[in-house]
């Protein structure tokens, strides 16, 4: 329903001090000393190592340039338009389980 149209009834003009519902103000006036005073809970949050790891290479990726390959791609396209393209079956299993321990490692 768009809030613009609100069923008939329904006014957009009702005062907030009119609902049912108590609403309290936060002020920076200074905590009163009263026994019936209860301190706020307060939540934490704690990171992993892992997740702080992350973090970590998140903002080192994120602040890397990314690097010119432009000329290594248009090589291997037209290699492979031509068929001339041989798939290096050994380096790319070793790329792969490289990439596996590299992952472990995180």
């Amino acid at each position: 329903m768009a809030i613009d149209k609100l069923p008939v009834g329904i006014s957009t003009s009702t005062p907030l001090t009119n609902n049912k519902y108590k609403q309290s103000v936060a002020t920076d006036a200074a905590p009163s000393n009263t026994p019936n005073t209860v301190a706020p809970k307060q939540d934490s949050v704690t990171l992993t190592p892992q997740a702080q790891r992350l973090s970590q290479v998140q903002h080192s990726l994120a602040n890397t340039p990314a690097p010119d390959n432009s000329a290594r791609l248009e090589a291997l396209k037209k290699a492979i338009n031509e068929g001339s393209y041989q798939v290096d079956s050994d380096r790319l299993a070793a790329n792969i389980s490289r990439f596996e321990q590299d992952l472990e490692g995180l």
